[in-house]
């Protein structure tokens, strides 16, 4: 192992080597023509006539056509994309988006973008008046003119009012896949709750990619300028989790997913306030002057559109992505020198390995049967389907926990283990030879899935790395509580990342394990990513048990193992 952490050490270098200062588009000498108060008309007018946006209902569909005919009184065409989706706890509804486009010199688009819907007046989550008021401020300053010519950007601005943004962002996929104006731009800022509080960019992405480093830097200055601070980046922790499982509950993630370098800009809610009415009618004029100035910056920059690269973002500095991935893949080069040498020299001692393979092969093929639970359970309704996109977090299923569901699950689940512990359960104090046989087979497991991981989804590496040198370690602790302290280390990288779902979405660590389980079932993380994870936990069941003292070879390793309950009672039934 030691040995092998000389092909670490540099690539560690590298990936200091590649942090590197981030530079910022100029801003335009001409200043942002937003206007807070009218802004704030905007959003008290969709707020009092339509409180209640969720999409599919009359309110959304009113909202609509509020918004439709608001932009065409500026003098801007518009465009309605009408579809149907399958959502999460609203089932097939009927949603628009509304798209205006200001010609430019140039067929390559700047897109801005807001969703129009909420979850409805009980439900604060989603709501984005000020979003949409935004959006048609800023479209007034690009509108034909009484007197003078009209404004001419070098690039075509196009403006999209999305419906679903409150329910996965459905609008924003929808846009992305369908509309030819996607195709062509070369960057997308997202608005969502310019309302008071510190701003905040949102960079994750559905799949591992950042936007542009340059978009970012500039839309942070810009921000800075007109307010002072500079806007909220994910920390370091978060951004690895949101890049090794690609998750984004904003509307970027959807842009990013897709190609297109995308961020959102929007505010952390901030209860400490004097005058909220007044404070969040300033940020709002304070956060639309910042976007306007970013657009203008965006349409005079030379070149093409801008790249989706995967960076990790230290305020003004980034690293690259490459070194980091580089450096994550040659970290299990160590571990797998030392379990294929752990390997070989179990085979020249004689290890029982045959009776190890079999209990990690029914521990496997337990977790085979808690993943088929689940399928079933999304068939029954227990689990949401629907189109894959992130689930809000005011989900029934986080809400409302379907308990009579998840109980009946949980049942099953303790009656397969009931009838698997018969063939695992220890029947003697298990022989040295037989416990490292069973930690062997078990980190084989575990080196597997790290290795395919390390092919498919190199970032990914940063859950299951802890587990790797932490359990290696367990054959030279003799302390029952020292091994479970190692066991537990080892469990460090997929705690840390629940827990860091959890605080982002102001939920439970079971509320959150429910949600991510959901977020399966309607197809957002892929297969791979659940049969991976449920590979990795049928290994640390079996090192686990190891940890705990509570392991035993399959059927006390007896040669050949006698017929277990499925083969009796397929012989039974014959």
């Amino acid at each position: 192992m030691r040995v092998g952490f000389v092909v670490v050490v540099p690539a560690l270098i590298a990936v200091l080597f590649s942090i590197s200062q981030t530079g910022a588009l100029p801003r335009e000498p001409l200043e942002p023509l937003f206007q807070a108060e009218s802004a704030a008309t905007f959003v008290e007018t969709l707020s009092a006539q339509f409180p209640s946006r969720v999409p599919g209902s009359d309110g959304a569909s009113d909202a609509a056509l509020w918004y439709r005919e608001t932009i065409a009184a500026l003098g801007l065409p518009t465009e309605e994309d009408v579809w149907t989706e399958n959502l999460p706890d609203l089932g097939r509804v009927e949603l628009r988006n509304i798209v205006a486009v200001v010609a430019g010199r140039s067929d390559e688009t700047i897109v801005l973008v807001a969703h129009r819907d909420n979850a409805g007046t009980e439900e604060p989550w989603g709501e984005n008046a000020t979003g949409t008021a935004a959006l048609i401020e800023l479209g007034r300053g690009f509108a034909p003119q009484e007197i003078g010519p009209d404004p001419l950007p070098q690039h075509t601005l196009v403006i999209v009012s999305t419906d679903g943004g409150a329910y996965g962002g459905a609008g924003a996929a929808r846009f992305v896949e369908t509309s030819p104006l996607a195709r062509d731009a070369i960057a997308v800022v997202v608005l969502d709750d310019l309302g008071r509080g510190r701003p905040r960019l949102a960079i994750a992405g559905d799949r591992a990619v950042t936007p542009a480093r340059a978009l970012v830097r500039t839309a942070a200055t810009r921000v800075t300028e007109e307010l002072g601070v500079e806007p909220e980046l994910p920390s370091i922790p978060s951004q690895l989790v949101a890049l090794g499982l690609p998750y984004a509950l904003d509307a970027q993630g959807r842009f990013l997913a897709g190609g297109l370098s995308a961020i959102t800009l929007g505010t952390e809610s901030d209860a400490r306030v004097d005058d909220p009415a007044a404070l969040a009618e300033q940020r709002l004029g304070q956060l639309g002057r910042a976007t306007e100035a970013l657009v203008s910056s965006l349409d005079t920059s030379v070149g093409g559109a801008f790249r989706t690269p995967d960076s990790v973002f230290f305020a003004d500095r980034a690293a690259s992505g490459w070194a980091l991935r580089l450096a994550l893949v040659l970290s299990v080069v160590p571990f797998a020198l030392g379990v294929v040498d752990l390997i070989v020299r179990g085979r020249r001692r004689g290890l029982p390995f045959a009776a190890a393979l079999r209990a990690q092969r029914a521990r496997v093929g337990y977790w085979a049967f808690a993943g088929l639970l689940v399928w079933l359970g999304a068939l029954a309704g227990v689990f949401p389907t629907g189109a894959p996109l992130p689930l809000p977090p005011h989900s029934s299923l986080v809400t409302d926990r379907p308990l009579v569901g998840i109980l009946v699950i949980a049942v099953a689940l303790g009656a397969g283990w009931l009838t698997l512990r018969e063939r695992l359960r220890p029947t003697a104090a298990p022989a040295p030879d037989e416990r490292l046989a069973g930690l062997v087979v078990g980190l084989g497991l575990v080196g597997c899935v790290a290795v395919v991981i390390a092919f498919v989804q190199p970032y990914a590496l940063v859950f299951v790395l802890p587990s790797l040198y932490a359990w290696l370690w367990l054959p030279l602790e003799r302390r029952t509580a020292s091994r479970v302290a190692l066991f537990g280390l080892g469990l460090l990288g997929p705690i840390m990342a629940l827990a860091l779902l959890a605080s982002e979405l102001d939920m439970s660590l079971l509320d959150a394990a429910i949600y991510v389980v959901g977020l399966v079932t309607v197809g957002y993380l892929s297969p791979g990513t659940a049969i991976l994870s449920l590979a990795w936990a049928a290994a640390s069941a079996q090192i686990g048990a190891l940890a705990l003292g509570r392991y035993g070879p399959y059927a006390g390793g007896a040669e050949p193992p006698p017929p277990g309950p499925l083969r009796r009672a397929m012989r039974r039934s014959r």
